[in-house]
């Protein structure tokens, strides 16, 4: 038996990195591919249908803040929530809604992702990245110039 997937441990490790693609994510990090489109569907709302050119807004705003990490674009961003079942599209491509029940393979990322705040965790893994990264700084430049 397969131990469960700790779906914010992954969301947090994905927020601190840069220039990720989806396609690699796929087949070597599920759980932070899984993670990745779990939090970019829940940008959308729950309760109702909304068009494309909101969809859009929300992905590109999504994409600008908790999902600066991924080197994507809203509308490739869209076509996998859309092709994965995460968002359901009319038949005519006008209304778009988040998925009622999520696919099985993202199932579990979208609700562990819904009961937090994905975007204060993403901000959090952020700034503490920053923190130790500019801790570093000073504790390397002070054996540089202890060194002189």
């Amino acid at each position: 038996m397969t131990p469960p997937t700790d779906f914010v441990a992954a969301w947090r490790r994905l927020a601190v990195k840069e220039r990720v693609g989806l396609g690699p994510l796929v087949g070597s990090r599920t759980d932070e591919f899984a993670a990745a489109l779990a939090a970019a569907s829940l940008a959308l709302p729950a309760d109702a249908a909304i068009t494309e050119r909101e969809v859009n807004e929300r992905l590109v705003a999504w994409l600008a803040g908790p999902g600066a990490m991924l080197a994507t674009d809203h509308v490739e961003l869209r076509r996998w929530l859309v092709d994965l079942g995460l968002v359901e599209r009319d038949g005519y491509g006008r209304a778009y809604r988040r998925a009622a029940l999520p696919p099985p393979a993202c199932a579990e990322a979208v609700a562990v992702l819904a009961a937090i705040d994905a975007a204060g965790v993403a901000a959090d893994a952020r700034l503490e990245l920053a923190r130790f990264r500019a801790e570093r700084r000073v504790r390397h430049e002070a054996r540089r110039g202890g060194a002189r």
